[in-house]
């Protein structure tokens, strides 16, 4: 087993099928995901990307998100609360969320829509084996999943290309 095959990607819907938790935020089914915008009439908003997770569980581990937009605005802007930036490229983001956040951590919706495609949860030693493969070259982006249908976090399961 390659290193990368043993990064676990925490995360029990790592593909986004089922719908995230909002706030001031609407939602569209959007074939298999979902699109998510600023709810009408509101100047802020958010989508808690890594629910049903807690912020709890969530603090210390390294956070990845890859979205589809048409909206520049989104993809400059793209930002994920509480986290501090250790890698962004084009649609995807990855952040360190440090071990004493209180708060909800999301992505705003406040700089347009977006489909959420894919998220990951990592140590940061699962994270550096799939930053090491993708600036290799090896894989598209820094992400693993489990099975097509986990329900279960923790799942190993071979990259996406």
């Amino acid at each position: 087993m390659s290193n990368i095959e043993t990064a676990r990607n925490l995360h029990p819907d790592p593909r986004c099928l089922k719908q995230r938790s909002l706030w001031k935020t609407s939602v569209q089914a959007n074939a298999e995901k979902w699109r998510y915008e600023l709810a009408a009439g509101e100047t802020i908003g958010g989508v808690s990307c890594w629910s049903p997770l807690t912020t709890t569980s969530l603090c210390g581990h390294i956070l990845f998100a890859r979205i589809g937009s048409g909206q520049p605005a989104v993809l400059d802007n793209l930002k994920i609360e509480y986290g501090t930036t250790i890698a962004k490229q084009g649609e995807w983001i990855a952040a360190r969320i440090p071990d004493n956040v209180t708060g909800s951590i999301m992505i705003r919706t406040t700089n347009g829509p977006f489909v959420l495609e894919q998220v990951g949860v990592y140590t940061p030693e699962d994270w550096e084996k799939l930053y090491d493969a993708y600036q290799r070259g090896d894989i598209q982006f820094p992400w693993v999943a489990g099975p097509r249908d986990a329900t279960t976090a923790g799942q190993v399961g071979p990259w996406e290309l």
